[in-house]
């Protein structure tokens, strides 16, 4: 994914969600966007039936405290 702000390729996660019954159910997350389009693309097939996709970039969290970086995705 392209950050609009600076220009850089960022790392996100794309999950595939199915809403039923006013519940959210995840059906597939990966990193890779030819990967969920693909899956979208057999799940519309096989039950006829779209998915919402979303997309979480990846985040640098500092932690002050242990002096240590860790990356999520939110």
């Amino acid at each position: 994914m392209l950050d609009i702000d600076t220009g850089e390729q960022i790392e996100a996660l794309y999950k595939m969600v199915q809403i039923k019954g006013g519940k959210r159910i995840e059906k597939f997350q990966t990193t890779d966007i030819n990967r969920a389009l693909r899956f979208h693309r057999w799940y519309v097939k096989r039950y006829k039936e779209g998915l919402l996709t979303e997309i979480l970039p990846k985040k640098k969290v500092y932690d002050w405290k242990e002096k240590k970086v860790d990356y999520t995705f939110e």
